[in-house]
């Protein structure tokens, strides 16, 4: 919570302002005169003081000048709470450092607009003021050297050297100086890392409107006339420096939730497949003799889907839905997935109804629906004798297809509740023979280089961790 430091003469005005901050949920503290403000800062810390000009025993600008004197609190941050008008009034206090005026009595929205402005900035902005004549410098640094830190340079190629140390807030930049002139300075400006951006505002006794529109084609931010005018010169600086931070302030929150975004998008996707793990694990757990088929079937799945050319992107997607495919067993009562004996034909016919069961388990999951592919159609066939539907050849998604030569490649390589695994070579057959028909022969033949490569029958033992 911000501490504002408020600072009225009169008591009516005082409780009307505090009454409006503190509802701005602002941590307020009053005084009733300069010295007492200047005693209560030097007490304790504030974020920003709103200090009214106006006062019988000390005003405003003495209290605040009196501020500036004092090194441990001259850098609070002002804003001036006036009634008056009188321009030697306004003159001083920008001159003391001012960053706004709000005029009395204070109107909510004003008010609210004027405290957020001053809070938003951390620490005094920097302003590089380039300009061959000593005089015009010496008049810029005065000017604005109790609100700004100004560092001054002679000429274009000092600029150039400075920006390449330390980027400033604000440039403001000479038009006419003998060597590299201004309009010269601001094209190099913009090559240097990090100045793509750099509000510049330039310095002129040119007032033609070619001059104006050269300037703002070239991409500056503004421009002053020389002799500078105090009050313009720094109520257009400070809106200039107000748009930049507002800008920038906008950018990181955009980048801050632009991270929080991607963090949330991240811990989904972990929830995701810690999610489709638990369920794959508990499909196996049904199969007391079939322990992790279905990672080495998404193992399986996901090298095959590798050698056939597919990207990143889509082999994870695989292997999340080679996880599921077996998803419909669930469904399926453990004595009848575990019977050692054959099965009678009401009992296959359940056991085939995984595949349907599997379809409907997943298909509500609307961000992944490709995640029901694999359960509904991976016991089809190439020829069209599989089930549940009877697809033939590439009608069958080559999801599904890839699956179904993971899938029975893992069948016969595993030991089964009613036999112990194949020897390599028959399953390197079995594969072989039904190239065409039961399984697709584009995918086959990968399956089948993939046993050649194996030469130790050590893939089957391969559970994709």
């Amino acid at each position: 919570m911000a501490k504002i430091l408020l600072v009225d003469d009169n008591e009516i005005s005082l409780m009307m302002t505090e009454m409006v901050l503190s509802e701005m949920h602002y941590d307020v503290t009053t005084a009733t005169s300069g010295e007492k403000a200047i005693e209560c800062l030097q007490q304790e810390s504030f974020d920003l003081m709103l200090l009214d000009i106006v006062m019988d025993d000390m005003s405003g600008i003495e209290t605040l000048a009196e501020i500036r004197e004092i090194p441990e609190i001259s850098n609070i941050r002002t804003i001036f709470l006036t009634s008056s008008s009188h321009r030697a009034d306004m003159t001083e206090a920008i001159r003391l450092g001012a960053l706004d005026f709000i005029r009395k009595p204070a109107y909510p929205e004003n008010l609210l607009s004027a405290v957020q402005q001053a809070l938003l900035v951390q620490e005094k902005d920097t302003i590089l003021a380039v300009d061959d004549d000593e005089m015009s410098l010496l008049a810029i640094e005065t000017l604005f050297g109790i609100r700004y830190d100004v560092r001054c340079v002679s000429s274009g190629p000092k600029a150039l050297a400075e920006l390449e140390k330390e980027k400033p807030s604000l440039v403001l930049l000479d038009l006419r100086m003998p060597g590299m002139d201004g309009l010269e300075v601001l094209q190099r400006i913009r090559d240097i890392d990090g100045c793509e951006d750099l509000p510049v505002v330039f310095l002129t006794a040119d007032n033609e409107a070619d001059t104006e529109a050269t300037l703002f084609a070239a991409g500056a931010m503004d421009f002053l006339s020389k002799p500078l005018v105090m009050q313009v010169a720094m109520q257009r600086i400070r809106r200039i420096l107000e748009l930049k931070h507002l800008q920038d302030s906008l950018h990181d929150e955009v980048n801050r939730k632009t991270h929080a975004f991607h963090e949330s998008n991240r811990r989904i996707i972990n929830l995701s497949m810690q999610i489709i793990h638990a369920l794959s694990g508990a499909i196996d757990a049904k199969d007391t003799y079939n322990k992790d088929h279905s990672m080495r079937v998404a193992a399986y799945s996901r090298e095959l889907a590798h050698r056939l050319g597919k990207p990143a992107a889509k082999l994870s997607e695989i292997y999340n839905i080679a996880l599921l495919h077996d998803v419909g067993k669930i469904g399926i009562p453990n004595e009848i997935i575990n019977k050692p004996d054959k099965l009678t034909e009401a009992e296959y016919a359940l056991i085939k109804s995984h595949a349907i069961k599997g379809y409907d388990i997943l298909k509500p999951i609307s961000e992944m629906p490709d995640l029901a592919i694999g359960a509904r159609w991976h016991h089809e066939r190439y020829d069209g004798k599989g089930y549940p539907d009877g697809k033939v050849g590439e009608d069958i998604p080559e999801i599904a297809r890839i699956i179904c030569v993971a899938d029975c490649y893992d069948a016969m390589s595993s030991d089964r509740v009613y036999r112990k695994a194949l020897p390599q070579r028959l399953v390197r057959q079995e594969i072989e023979r039904n190239m065409g028909t039961q399984f697709d022969p584009t995918i086959a033949k990968v399956m089948l280089q993939m046993i050649d490569e194996d030469t130790e029958y050590k893939m089957r033992g391969n559970r994709g961790e």
